[in-house]
């Protein structure tokens, strides 16, 4: 994918990857906004917009969501187990 493939009203995929609270989701986006160097996606579901730079294009959007999926699965098995526990010492 190119900057030249963003345009407005086209459908991408963002691989969004947190992991530092282990988020790792598939996003459908709907290209709102494009500009000389950033492009803007709203989520079709819940109307959250991201806003991107063109360096994320096939490193976070991708245009085939199997390809987002596979990024996505890839970094979820890589990465470290996240828990909601905490340690506590006694004395």
């Amino acid at each position: 994918m190119t900057k030249e493939d963003i345009k407005r009203g086209k459908i991408v995929y963002y691989a969004r990857i947190l992991k530092p609270v282990g988020t790792y989701e598939v996003n459908e986006l709907l290209i709102r906004t494009v500009d000389d160097d950033y492009f803007v996606g709203i989520d079709k579901h819940d109307k959250h917009a991201y806003l991107f730079l063109y360096s994320s294009l096939n490193e976070l959007i991708f245009d085939n969501r199997q390809e987002c999926l596979d990024v996505v699965l890839e970094a979820e098995n890589n990465a470290p187990k996240v828990s909601d526990e905490k340690e506590y010492e006694e004395y």
